[in-house]
């Protein structure tokens, strides 16, 4: 069967949209070893293999990864974000199934390498087994859109509209006018809520304050999204009067089911899959 899906590689949690729904995991990945006790808990525990690598994910890495935790950084192109993105599609997809996706790269690193190097990592068939279950995954197309920018689909709205996307490692800056991305006023800053010493959302919403000033006004139209969107927004509003929670409206058929805005970069993903690949 033919699947088109949006996949948010994030650095806390992995979010999928496709025609079926929304599902989310812990980003959370570290290297396999024996444990004296070999106990599972629950959905999102995960023993996994592909390749030559074999590791836990989800709740069950959270739990005893013993080496710092997840990858972060202004780029989505390495190995741990390929694995994430393997397991999410593993999670949602059918043995064999044809799939298509749109994820996505901050916008600081969007660019043709990156982009590429994307596509040519996750492009193909991938075996890889979750929990003693193994499938087969035919990626036959993948792109590689802005975060930020592509959560502004999730529920557009007209005219002038700024976005920030509050990530785990980095917050994107996008700036869209007449639905257009405008390069020179958007923008990554390489902090976000897992990268800081404290989640004092007050200082962290005055550092994106300082550095979208520059080139956004007071009163521009500005959406809110990531997992920390609605903890910031009260502080965000205090520089920007006009700045809301950016809602992700999921379309599916006749239904419209509003989601949490962590969600905003998948449903904007899964929009932009479907107008590329249907």
């Amino acid at each position: 069967m033919k699947k088109v899906i949006g996949v948010d590689a994030g650095g806390h949690k992995v979010k999928i949209v496709g025609d079926e729904g929304e599902q989310s995991f812990l980003s959370n990945i570290c290297e396999y070893f024996e444990r004296n006790v070999d106990e599972q808990h629950g959905p999102d525990d995960m023993v996994w293999s592909y390749g030559n690598r074999k590791g836990f994910a989800g709740t069950l890495a959270a739990r005893e990864d013993e080496f710092g935790g997840n990858m972060f950084g202004d780029s989505k192109a390495h190995e741990d974000a390929k694995i994430r993105i393997l397991l999410a599609l593993h999670r949602y997809c059918s043995n064999g199934d044809e799939i298509y996706i749109v994820t996505g790269q901050p916008i600081g690193k969007h660019n043709p390498d990156e982009k590429q190097k994307i596509k040519n990592a996750l492009i193909g068939t991938h075996t890889i087994t979750i929990n003693d279950y193994t499938k087969k995954l035919h990626i036959k197309g993948v792109e590689v859109a802005p975060e930020g920018s592509a959560a502004y689909w999730s529920n557009p709205i007209p005219g002038d509209v700024k976005v920030l996307d509050i990530g785990s490692g980095t917050v994107n800056a996008a700036a869209i006018q007449d639905k257009k991305h405008i390069n020179s006023k958007s923008g990554t800053f390489n902090f976000g809520v897992e990268t800081v010493n404290n989640k004092d959302f007050e200082a962290m919403a005055r550092g994106i304050i300082r550095n979208t000033s520059k080139k956004w006004s007071k009163t521009d139209n500005v959406l809110i999204c990531g997992g920390s969107a609605e903890m910031i927004a009260k502080h965000i509003q205090a520089h920007y009067s006009n700045a809301q929670v950016l809602q992700p409206q999921l379309r599916i058929n006749t239904s419209i089911k509003m989601l949490h805005p962590v969600y905003a970069n998948a449903v904007g993903f899964y929009y932009l899959a479907k107008g590329v690949f249907k």
